[in-house]
């Protein structure tokens, strides 16, 4: 084999100073985010492989490893690219930074790199726990390059010893690959399908004959297309796909019959992390039929997965990195799934171990521990007990990998090792009983072989023309009694009752849809104890109560504000209902025919524009109907919500519904509605409107009538009744067509105006009132007001013929629709998801001005709570609060406080009245606070008649706080001579002043009505000088008079030496005046 020698880029001269410390530079490549699943096969990324490579570094220190040798990490984030990779190698190598490199999650991105190696200086050792692609074997190329997880040859002996050990030849590949993605090269299963078929090749003398089906499993596949093509070609077929796509196949598989026939094996390769993990949760909290269909789907699954290392010598490990990987490394948080140790990343603690060992018997043989071909040259041929037991690295730098065989146990449903390929003796333990679904394992090939080639075709036996004969007379006497079967079939779907609902179905604690569990939990819960209660009260009716309060809609439930709702709901086989109860005071129903006939007809109608009728429940006493529940409520509670804006074209698309609903209950078997008004039409969640309540004529004959004259319920519920109905003593009770079509017009005119059913513009007039004009047939005929509007004449004119007077003058919904259909024909396309799409373009409208409004409202209350927390607290301070942030106490070296009181303010309340006081104190301390906003102060607090501010705080300014107080003072002592007590004008406002500097300290107290306080021994000083002055008098603390000497521009007269409590002698002087300040202080 010609040598190969590195071209004039690779042998880079980046000419850098030796290191004089025996640090060992370990560059760490992986991508720190996961990526896409078909790029990071392995789920390798820094912060899994960071808690093991950082372990095992900390164990070969301290276990006395490696002397004098410290490890420094550099993590570098090669995204699983092929140019990042050799790009960040490069980079270190020419930094001194590259003694051995670590990591990798794609072969691509390694491989340059481990070419590269090689050529550096004394070499660079590559440790992967990946890349175990046979293409990757030659290490004339790859020359430092160690596996700490072996080759896919190893893969490939393991099922040619399996497949050795059970007879078969015969083998179907089925695996994913990256078809729709070239850009990221072959997947892992490709990879590892070329390595068992090179096996397979070479234990078979070079002849293989099977067929190779690959997929992109990320895309939608016709699974059950894919296992036929397999099926034609072998009985043992291996498959290499993620596990949900593996619990597809095996699916479909059983759909089949392909897993209970026990004619077929499926071997899944999964290597990429434990197979007992990924399926454990699959026998959690199921049934005993869903155990039983999991069970049969695999039954006839085996598994070949990496070899666990023994429990007891693994688990201690295990524990350590996950305490690692959340002490250190805080990795719960930061990636919101626990920490989980698979092959590959803890292959890197075997692979640093290995690696120190080499290392240090380098070192102790003279040679520089920068050596990387004679570091790894002792890293390979050579084994050595790792985390998990032995490890041995072959001549080759491959680790000797074992694999283990599982197989699906009938008894305890997990998946339990039954034979295992030990790589270093290249040898097949069988450990286990194998589980076969016919008793034993499949054949190979079929008798007659796969397309039937081994079985010789037969000639037409005479037995067939006697077949052929019996089938003719067959077809003509089918075609005889065909009539009779349809007969027999109804009588037949009579008798199914497939429409009947037990009243324990309709149960509140059945599992639902999360997406309704939120609105709709509390309704199942109430309907549960209803049921409890009703079990016990043969007053049903009673306890029916609205489930307006329990049921909310996602959609308005967001903006705080309920939804109307007055149908009652129940969870019936996992869908919301709507449950209508019939008042039948029978205690059985006889079923006739006729009544049988009219439930089938309700359960075969579908249209859109039609409520669905799920059944009927007639388990006396809970006798009721179950419908499709539409979530948005009636058409009346739209009407009547001023919140939902609807413009010309939602009325008219609402409209256009309810005629073609109308349409289709008059073509059908149920003839007509009987009971067609504004809240028997619901609304889905698609904004499409539906007819509910209808047919069922003769189950409502049974129901008892409480015609309750003094409700205004009955009247209103009669105000869209047909007059010639009203004039009936004993209406149909299925209404008629005529009927319906005056309910339409009543309807229509509900839509337009949006003023109330029936609006006449009297809002004296009441419900029964109404009835009464309509039955009496006035003339002219009473109907309601036609208000003046933009609307088109042709809509106005269907809404006032539909209600005529002469059923005859009304025009049916064929004729309704024709007029109309030229005002909706700009609205309503034959393509109905642009109907769709206006409509719910409409809605979101309104929607979004209802967000904008109340997002405006918000922002303007926030705005008004903000600005009074700027009142009460600092800005910095109270902003800190806003944000949620703790506001630590801050420490301030030289701040200068000032304190006064009123002399004589106990007497002065005592002669005075409580409101004259507050009156008093609120004019005084509004003078000073007009006074205080122009200086660079802060106002503290007031407590009775003592008023404090100091300078210097929150915000720092220099040594400034002693002038700005001390002016201040000289202002609030001239406007306290010009100040006029109300109720005692002609007596002066005594005042009396302190002033003092020092540090403080200053932080928020409390959590309920916090306060700015500040602390410290100034505080107190600050005091005594008020409490130790005079009357309109500034007085001025040592420490203070300093300050102001150094400014110049301030007089002072010295008072001499004052007892101050806890202070002893002080020194103290006057504030006279100051320069700019027109008036002096005597």
């Amino acid at each position: 084999m010609r040598q190969a020698t590195a071209p004039s880029w690779m042998r880079l001269k980046c000419n850098a100073p030796a290191s004089r410390h025996r640090r060992i530079q370990v560059m760490v490549a992986m991508p720190y985010e996961l990526g896409p699943p078909w790029q990071n096969s392995f789920q390798l990324t820094r912060s899994v492989v960071e808690p093991v490579i950082t372990l095992a570094i900390r164990d070969v220190v301290r276990k006395g490893i490696i002397n004098d040798i410290r490890f420094d990490l550099h993590f570098r984030n090669t995204n699983c690219s092929d140019t990042l990779g050799p790009y960040y190698a490069v980079e270190a190598y020419c930094a001194q930074q590259l003694d051995v490199v670590l990591g990798f999650a794609s072969a691509y991105a390694l491989a340059p790199v481990a070419r590269l190696s090689g050529f550096w200086r004394q070499g660079v050792p590559i440790i992967t726990t990946i890349a175990q692609v046979d293409s990757l074997d030659d290490r004339s190329v790859y020359k430092l390059l160690t596996r700490m997880n072996g080759s896919y040859r190893e893969l490939g002996s393991t099922i040619v010893r399996v497949l050795q050990s059970l007879n078969y030849e015969n083998v179907a590949f089925l695996f994913h690959n990256n078809l729709r993605r070239p850009a990221f090269g072959k997947s892992e299963c490709f990879f590892q399908m070329v390595a068992i078929n090179n096996q397979l090749l070479k234990a078979r003398g070079g002849w293989l004959q099977s067929p190779v089906i690959d997929f992109d499993e990320f895309f939608e596949q016709n699974y059950e297309d894919l296992l036929k093509r397999a099926s034609f070609a072998a009985n043992v077929i291996l498959v290499c796909a993620s596990v949900d796509t593996v619990e597809k196949l095996m699916s479909v598989a059983q759909r089949l019959g392909m897993t209970d026939s026990g004619k077929y094996v499926f071997i899944s390769i999964h290597i990429h992390s434990d197979m007992q993990d990924d399926f454990s949760w699959q026998l959690n909290n199921v049934t005993e039929l869903e155990r039983e269909e999991y069970l049969r789907s695999y039954a006839s699954l085996k598994i070949v997965t990496l070899r666990r290392p023994p429990q007891f010598l693994y688990r201690r490990f295990e524990e350590d990195v996950k305490r690692l990987a959340q002490e250190k490394f805080n990795y719960t948080k930061l990636t919101g799934k626990p920490y989980r140790v698979t092959k590959f990343t803890s292959a890197f603690y075997d692979g640093i171990l290995l690696y120190a060992i080499a290392l240090n018997e380098t070192v102790a043989l003279g040679f520089s521990p920068r050596n990387g071909v004679e570091v790894t040259k002792r890293m390979w041929n050579r084994s050595f007990t790792g985390i998990g037991g032995k490890v041995t690295i072959s001549k080759d730098g491959d680790r000797f990998s074992d694999y283990s065989v599982l197989d699906l146990n009938p008894d305890t449903g997990s998946f339990d090792e039954v034979a295992y390929y030990a790589g270093s003796q290249d040898k097949l333990y069988v450990v286990g009983k194998w589980h076969w679904v016919a008793g034993e394992p499949p054949p190979d090939e079929p008798i007659c072989g796969f397309d039937n080639s081994k079985c010789p075709s037969k000639e037409l036996a005479p037995w067939a023309l006697v077949l052929i004969v019996i089938s003719v007379l067959s077809v003509i006497f089918g075609v005889i009694s065909f009539f009779v079967f349809r007969h027999y079939k109804l009588e037949a779907e009579l008798r199914t009752m497939s429409w009947r609902i037990f009243w324990d179905e309709l149960s509140g604690q059945k599992k639902h849809s999360k997406c309704r569990k939120r609105a709709d939990s509390r309704a199942f819960h109430w309907l549960h104890e209803q049921k409890r209660s009703m079990s016990n009260d043969d007053n049903y009716e009673n306890s029916f109560t609205s489930l307006a309060d329990s049921l909310c809609s996602v959609d308005e439930e967001s903006f705080g504000k309920p939804k109307n709702t007055f149908t009652k709901v129940a969870n019936y086989r996992g869908q919301i209902v709507a449950v209508k109860m019939l008042n039948i005071q029978r205690s059985r129903i006889e079923l006739s025919r006729d009544l049988l006939l009219e439930l089938k007809k309700m359960k075969d109608l579908s249209h859109e524009h039609v409520t669905r009728f799920v059944g009927a429940c007639i388990d006396a006493p809970h006798y009721c109907v179950v419908t499709e529940y539409c979530q948005k409520g009636s058409l009346q509670d739209i009407l009547e919500n001023s919140g939902i804006k609807l413009d010309k074209m939602m009325r008219y698309s609402l409209m256009h519904d309810i005629i073609k609903g109308m349409l289709f209950i008059h073509a059908s078997d149920i003839r007509s509605h009987g009971r067609l008004k504004s809240t028997n039409c619901v609304v889905d969640s698609r904004f499409v409107l539906k007819i509910t309540d209808f047919g069922l004529h003769h189950l409502r004959e049974l129901e008892t009538r409480k015609d309750d004259y003094l409700s205004a319920s009955y009247w209103r519920n009669k105000l869209w009744t047909a007059p010639e109905l009203l004039r009936t003593d004993c209406p149909p009770t299925g209404g008629t067509q005529k009927g319906d079509v005056y309910s339409f017009g009543i309807i229509l005119h509900e839509m337009l105006f949006r003023r109330g059913v029936y609006y006449t513009g009297d809002d004296c007039l009441l419900a029964r009132d109404i009835v009464e004009r309509v039955r009496v047939g006035m003339q002219p005929a009473f109907r309601p007001l036609v208000l003046d509007t933009n609307f088109d004449s042709v809509i106005l004119n269907v809404m006032m013929r539909c209600w005529s007077e002469n059923p005859e003058d009304r025009p049916d919904f064929r004729m309704v629709r024709k007029q109309v259909t030229s005002l909706t024909r700009e609205f309503e396309t034959s393509n109905i998801v642009d109907n769709l799409l206006r409509r719910m373009e409409q809605y979101a409208n309104n929607l979004e001005k209802l967000v904008q409004d109340r997002t405006a409202d918000y922002l303007q209350e926030k705005q008004k709570a903000e600005n009074l927390l700027y009142q009460l607290l600092p800005k910095s301070v109270a902003s800190q609060l806003i944000k949620g942030e703790p506001v630590k106490a801050e420490a301030f070296d030289c701040v200068t406080i000032y304190f006064s009181d009123i002399v004589g303010f106990t007497s002065l309340c005592a002669e005075s009245t409580p409101m004259e006081v507050v009156n008093l104190l609120n004019d005084l301390y509004t003078c000073f606070d007009s006074i205080i906003e122009n200086y660079d102060v802060y106002k503290v607090e007031t407590i009775g008649d003592a008023y404090m501010v100091v300078s210097g705080l929150p915000r720092r300014n220099g040594v400034a706080h002693a002038y700005e107080i001390a002016r201040m003072s000289l202002a609030v002592l001239a406007a306290v001579r010009c100040f006029t007590i109300v109720h005692r004008p002609k007596e002066q406002l005594k005042l009396r002043i302190g002033i003092h500097s020092g540090p403080v300290c200053a932080g928020v107290v409390g959590l309920k009505m916090p306060r700015y306080c500040l602390f410290g021994d100034t505080v107190n000083t600050a005091s005594r000088m008020e409490s130790t002055g005079m009357p309109l008098k500034i007085h001025v603390s040592s420490a203070t008079k300093a300050l102001l000497e150094s400014l110049n521009s301030f007089t002072l007269d010295l008072r001499g030496e004052v007892e101050m409590k806890g202070k002893g002698v002080q020194t103290t002087y006057w504030l006279v005046g100051a320069s700019g300040v027109s008036s002096e202080v005597s």
